[in-house]
């Protein structure tokens, strides 16, 4: 077992060129958008744990007004049978279909020593010849939940960036306090490592109190992405079946209250919707007329 300092490795399996995907908890997780899908893929692959970054050092397990970070356990019958903590850990599976295998991060935004977690970071995709980082991240939106939930990225490099508009994304423009993430895709930035920071809109409908803690559309909509990036030929019909559930469930809402429908359709006039397809193989400068093709018929 290999035992750097902030990071514990526990094997070293023989990767391919592989492509990191990070799902963080904390600040920008709407929906589960980040942890979700990295979750739904360790599940789904399946992948095998392999490094962790211990908690202790960069977590606070209670912060004054903020979702706690205390671990968990189980007691039964007067005997304590579980105790666990909140996750930092990296899975791998090695993908038939590709010449890059995966890593996938299952992390927990840090409260202490972001520049010390961003290393032990980093440090894996050293030893194991990262070649890109994918960050997820959602954020609450008023996304009318009969729509498909829209993505945006931020990237370290113009030639990322053009590359993933054929992967049905907007660009992000931002300014203001950042996220741990935010601060990972500027010091990759100045280490030269790619990386890509994916962040879908989670449907929060603030005037009804109504906040989806998990919602599997946004999720859907990051894992079907990432199966073209990745080439990693998954089948999503579980989310499908589950999305069903979901918008069942919130169309019986509507059908219930006249003023939560009215406000629903107001949603759905106003939202401008940009449906994911099976990327094509074109050019930066082709994908960009025909993204603004598309806009100006839709403003048509």
């Amino acid at each position: 077992m290999e035992q750097p300092e902030n990071v514990i490795i526990t094997e070293r399996p023989g990767l391919r060129r592989p492509v990191m995907v990070c799902g963080i908890s904390g600040w920008v997780d709407g929906g589960e958008a980040a942890t979700g899908s990295v979750e739904y893929l360790i599940r789904k692959l399946p992948a095998k744990q392999f490094a962790e970054i211990p908690i202790d050092r960069f977590h606070i397990f209670q912060v004054p007004g903020q979702i706690a970070s205390r671990p968990q356990v189980k007691i039964e019958d007067g005997v304590i049978t579980g105790h666990s903590y909140h996750n930092n850990q990296f899975h791998y599976w090695v993908n038939p279909g590709s010449e890059s295998d995966v890593i996938l991060f299952d992390g927990t935004e840090p409260n202490l020593h972001w520049t010390e977690f961003a290393d032990a970071i980093l440090h894996v995709v050293e030893k194991f010849g990262v070649s890109r980082i994918y960050l997820l991240g959602g954020v609450l939106d008023k996304t009318p939940h009969t729509r498909e939930p829209n993505v945006s990225c931020a990237c370290t490099t113009s030639e990322l960036k053009e590359e993933m508009l054929k992967y049905g994304v907007r660009y992000t423009s931002y300014e203001g306090p950042s996220r741990f993430g935010t601060t990972l895709l500027y010091i990759c930035q100045q280490r030269g490592i790619e990386m890509v920071s994916l962040t879908a809109r989670a449907t929060y409908y603030p005037e009804f109190n109504i906040v989806i803690s998990h919602n599997p559309k946004t999720i859907r909509a990051m894992v079907r992405r990432l199966d073209g990036l990745l080439q990693l030929g998954l089948d999503v019909s579980d989310l499908d079946q589950e999305i069903a559930t979901f918008e069942e469930r919130l169309g019986s809402m509507a059908n219930r209250s006249s003023e939560f429908r009215s406000y629903l359709e107001k949603l759905e006039r106003d939202y401008v919707e940009v449906k994911y397809q099976e990327p094509l193989e074109l050019s930066g400068d082709e994908a960009v007329r025909i993204a603004e093709d598309l806009l100006r018929g839709r403003t048509e």
